[in-house]
């Protein structure tokens, strides 16, 4: 399946105000206890799964960085006088 670039390079910043969103309701909104500790599970899911994501869209950047960078060839010396 094919995303857009600009959703796709966003997803992070969404899950992370999901998860802020959630945090802030379990806070804020006067729930019965149980509710109140499944929207602090998702808020710490979200948030985490936010950072995870960022993370290794970061550490796949910088190898396929390196990569590129070793397959580059060198420059060859000329043999003519």
């Amino acid at each position: 399946m094919w995303i857009p670039k600009p959703i796709y390079d966003h997803t992070p910043t969404f899950w992370l105000l999901l998860g802020l969103l959630f945090l802030a309701g379990g806070i804020f909104l006067n729930f019965v206890d149980a509710l109140r500790i499944a929207y602090f599970v998702f808020a710490a899911f979200c948030c985490g799964h936010a950072v995870w994501t960022f993370l290794a869209r970061r550490r796949f950047r910088q190898q396929a960085e390196l990569e590129s960078i070793d397959q580059r060839s060198t420059p060859v010396k000329s043999t003519e006088s």
